[in-house]
């Protein structure tokens, strides 16, 4: 196939000229190319192309833009939409648009070729039957008007002969009507107005009935008045010559003629002359009733054809079973003029009835419900063949029909080997369905089976790639789809989150364009360390070897990640693009940096210690000691042991609180006495600071556990003392709030950094004095307290200003005085 013309639609020139000039020229085609989709879709109005191919993604109409203005147009010129990866949403939308056939990016020449090869011959066969419909429709047309009038003319002809040859006075021609057994008048002449059309006579009492009965002629001549033959109407005649119409030995009715006044008799040269000319008006007659029959027969064809053309377009615009469904029912229930019927479709285990006419009521009522393995639409089900019945009372399984249904015509829908549906027609007339209606119903039955699959392959299409969607925004890390030439396809939740980019503001643009991912030491890696391509070339995964990689974001914010990639392979196993996942690595960092002061701070709070108590030891061993220093030394390595125990307490207890092993006795507890024991405990360790008590009225009780309020309070305390170093008052502030008890210690302290506010609950974390003096300590007193607070179901938050000290409130519930 060669010489047809191709309009090419791309905004991309090298593209265009790639198609054009390299692919289909070559190929014997005519190219016609438009790198402006608003041009292309006007030459496409006017040249009107053998094929149409466009690219969906272009500035001003889109592919789906130009297909759906086609459409508009009634311009019915075969389209191949090519698209990008991924696009399954729009290559679902360019074929309900009736677009052929669809290339995704990237494509080879074999592949295009093959495409406009292929939808050429499909438009080309379907535009030759579609012409062949035509004619055969022009064809009925005009032997329906030559029949019309041929016929009329015929008859009319043969009687007008008739009276002519023999001389006789009238005419007249009778057709025999086998079901009521009647003759009745079809051409006649001189025979008066009161002998129209409907004039009828039995065949079993007159004389024309003579002619049918036995087949041979009736000639009478020379009638007295009193002889006169008087047929059943009151027609009386003179002489009289009747012959048979025959057509092969069977005849079909009676050419006459006859004299009521004149005394001319017909002779046996008349007679001959009347049996010649009826035989030919019998053929004549056959001709024209073959003529009628072989008409019905090919009108009905052609409406079948006509149906099955239009439930082929309506079953291809639609991938939804029910909609299926009730459009093959229609168009059944039309060409069949069935009264009423329904179909059955069987999916994964369900069986759904869809219904028109009487049998809706049916299928509410538990006693002539459809049952899918009984009746005659059982016997349909097993053996996988179609049923038709004149008369179902007839039928060994009646029992199982609605008493309103006399006829059924039953079709298997089969999905190869396999019955997956039923269409059942059913009519109150005996007889009402014949072997045209039960050839079309099959026909039907197959498009509904390839149409009723193709929506089984769509739905499973759709929930897989539903899966896969639900899979990829449920997923914490960030993916991102590329095609080979590393434009981005594709932008999951998580990866929008981490960036900030939309997933409609990056589709189709270069990733090393959106992130900008680099080296630690600010190197672009996008060029010579690029994953994705590493990934497409080898075609295995690659994973980074560290995570010292940065992701810039769209505000330009640096964002830590470890990634990886593997390559994407399209149905032929060749690799169409790649796909990358990438992790927000910051938390991990800080974890480690933690981790990092957590050994430090460990390493100094065992150091001393240890160092003092090997002091204490090595001096008592290597020399005589006086027992008062002997005591001295002795009372020190107790004391830091004391000290490396508690170390040790602090972290089990860090432990028992994550692992939810810690309690809380909640009882009524008296605030006043817990915060002067802790007050005292500590004045002994400092003499720059000084503790002030401020209540409004008596104090209420809490509800708490008295041991975990006494901890909160001595580490609030203590760390008032820890970060202010300088001195100065610590106030203890204590008042109601509504049904809850605040607890405040206010220090004159350094203060915290706006940015270290939410991080110094967490687990090791220390604030810099921002002096250069250490401030030690284990980051986990606040970290403890905000857990125990919340065990015992209070709040605990600060507010600090840098140089001007901080404030620390503790709220637990009042105790309202029941038990």
């Amino acid at each position: 196939m060669a010489g047809e013309r191709v309009l090419v639609i791309d905004d991309k020139p090298e593209s265009v000229e790639l198609l054009a000039e390299y692919i289909l020229r070559p190929a014997g085609y005519i190219p016609l190319v438009a790198t402006d989709s608003e041009k292309g879709l006007q030459m496409a109005l006017e040249e009107r192309p053998d094929l149409l191919i466009v690219d969906q993604k272009m500035p001003k109409l889109s592919g789906l833009d130009i297909l759906r203005a086609l459409r508009d147009h009634q311009c019915d010129i075969p389209a191949i939409l090519i698209t990008a990866y991924g696009s399954e949403a729009v290559i679902v939308e360019a074929l309900r648009l009736g677009v052929r056939d669809y290339i995704t990016k990237p494509f080879d020449v074999d592949e295009l070729l093959g495409a406009v090869d292929k939808t050429l011959k499909e438009f080309n066969k379907e535009r030759a039957r579609l012409r062949v419909i035509g004619e055969l429709e022009e064809r009925i047309k005009d032997l329906s008007t030559i029949y019309g009038v041929s016929q009329e003319k015929v008859l009319n002809l043969v009687v007008e002969t008739a009276v002519h040859i023999t001389g006789a006075e009238e005419g007249y021609l009778l057709l025999v009507d086998e079901q009521s057994n009647e003759l009745h008048l079809r051409a006649a002449q001189n025979m008066g107005d009161q002998y129209s059309r409907d004039f009828k006579l039995r065949v079993d009492d007159t004389i024309a009935g003579r002619v049918v009965r036995t087949g041979e002629p009736v000639l009478f001549n020379w009638l007295e008045a009193e002889q006169r033959f008087k047929i059943k109407t009151g027609y009386l005649v003179k002489s009289l010559l009747n012959v048979p119409l025959k057509v092969r030995d069977r005849v079909i009715g009676v050419l006459g003629v006859d004299n009521q006044i004149s005394d001319k008799t017909f002779t046996r040269n008349d007679l001959l002359l009347l049996t010649t000319l009826a035989g030919h008006a019998a053929i004549a007659i056959e001709n024209a009733q073959l003529f009628a029959v072989t008409r019905e027969t090919l009108e009905r064809r052609m409406r079948e054809l006509s149906a099955m053309q239009t439930i082929a377009r309506d079953l291809n615009a639609t991938l939804d079973a029910d909609r299926i469904a009730s459009l093959v029912l229609l168009q059944a229930l039309q060409m069949t003029e069935a009264q009423t019927g329904m179909i059955g479709v069987l999916s994964e285990g369900f069986l759904t009835w869809t219904s028109r006419g009487y049998l809706t009521d049916a299928l509410s009522d538990e006693e002539f419900a459809p049952k899918w393995d009984k009746g005659v639409l059982g016997r349909v089900t097993r053996t996988g063949q179609p049923a038709l019945i004149a008369d179902v009372r007839s039928d060994p399984e009646v029992q199982w029909s609605v008493p309103t249904t006399r006829s059924q015509l039953a079709v298997p829908i089969r999905r190869e080997d396999k019955v997956i549906g039923i269409i059942d027609l059913e009519s109150g007339e005996v007889g009402a369905f014949n072997e045209d209606d039960l050839r079309f119903l099959m026909g039907l039955a197959d498009h509904a089976a390839v149409a009723l699959e193709n929506a089984r392959l769509f739905g499973a299409v759709m929930e897989e790639q539903w899966k896969t969607k639900l899979i990829l925004r449920s997923i914490a890390d960030g993916v991102y789809t590329v095609d080979r030439d590393l434009r981005i396809l594709t932008l999951n939740p998580s990866a929008e989150k981490l960036t900030g980019w939309r997933e409609a503001e990056v589709v189709g643009r270069p990733c090393s364009e959106v992130f900008q991912e680099q080296a630690e030491d600010g190197k672009l890696l996008c060029k010579e360390q690029c994953q994705l391509r590493q990934a497409m070339l080898t075609g295995k995964p690659i994973v980074s070897a560290s995570p010292q990689r940065i992701l810039i974001g769209k505000d330009g914010h640096q964002i830590p990640i470890a990634s990886s990639a593997a390559p994407l392979l399209g149905r032929d196993n060749r690799v169409i693009g790649a796909v990358a996942v990438f992790r927000d690595v910051s938390a991990e960092r800080e974890l480690d940096r933690m981790k990092s002061e957590f050994i430090s701070m460990v390493s100094h709070q065992l150091r001393s210690p240890l160092a003092s108590i090997n002091a204490s030891a090595e001096l008592m061993l290597g020399s005589e000691v006086e027992p008062a220093l002997q005591r001295e030394m002795l009372e020190l390595i107790r004391t830091q042991c004391i000290s490396l125990g508690k170390f040790v307490e602090d972290i089990l207890n860090v432990s028992r609180l994550e692992a939810g092993w810690v309690q809380a006795q909640k009882e009524p507890v008296t605030l006043l006495p817990l915060i002067k024991r802790t007050i005292n405990l500590l004045k002994v360790k400092t003499d720059k600071h000084t503790f002030k008590v401020v209540t409004s009225g008596d104090v209420p009780f809490v509800i708490g556990d008295a041991s975990k309020i006494e901890v909160i309070l001595h580490n609030l305390l203590e760390n008032a003392m820890k970060y202010s170093p300088a001195g100065g008052i610590i106030v203890v502030e204590v008042h109601e709030e509504g049904d809850q008890v605040i607890t405040r210690v206010i220090d004159q302290g350094i203060g915290i950094p706006e940015d270290q506010q939410d991080k110094i609950f967490e687990r090791f974390h220390r604030v810099d004095s921002g002096d250069g003096q250490a401030i030690y300590g284990y980051g986990l007193g606040l970290y403890t307290s905000k857990k125990l607070t919340e065990l015992q179901g209070g709040k605990l938050w600060v507010q600090s200003k840098l140089g001007e000290g901080s404030c620390f409130s503790v709220s637990l519930p009042r105790w309202n005085g029941e038990e």
